[in-house]
């Protein structure tokens, strides 16, 4: 799978950036689980780790089905804006 583009990565910061903000407002599990969701994107961004669109996905959905009572950001409607789905 290719590297995000510079758009790309751009976009996926202001993303991770939601995600700080957020934090300052979480507590606990939920703020653990939103961090866990975000920590690896800095460095697959630009190739190392595991870098796959579906496991970013998925990493971001876990998070809301768990959370889906006190979700203060959709994360996966964002990610897909920047990784169209039906593309």
């Amino acid at each position: 799978m290719s590297l995000p583009t510079e758009n790309q990565r751009r976009d996926r910061c202001d993303l991770m950036a939601s995600a700080f903000i957020e934090l300052r407002y979480l507590g606990g599990e939920q703020a653990h689980d939103l961090a866990y969701a975000f920590h690896n994107l800095p460095k697959e961004m630009y190739g190392q780790g595991n870098w796959s669109i579906e496991g970013t996905r998925a990493r971001l959905q876990h998070y809301q089905n768990k959370h889906a009572e006190n979700l203060g950001f959709n994360y996966v409607a964002a990610f897909d804006e920047i990784f169209d789905p039906a593309a």
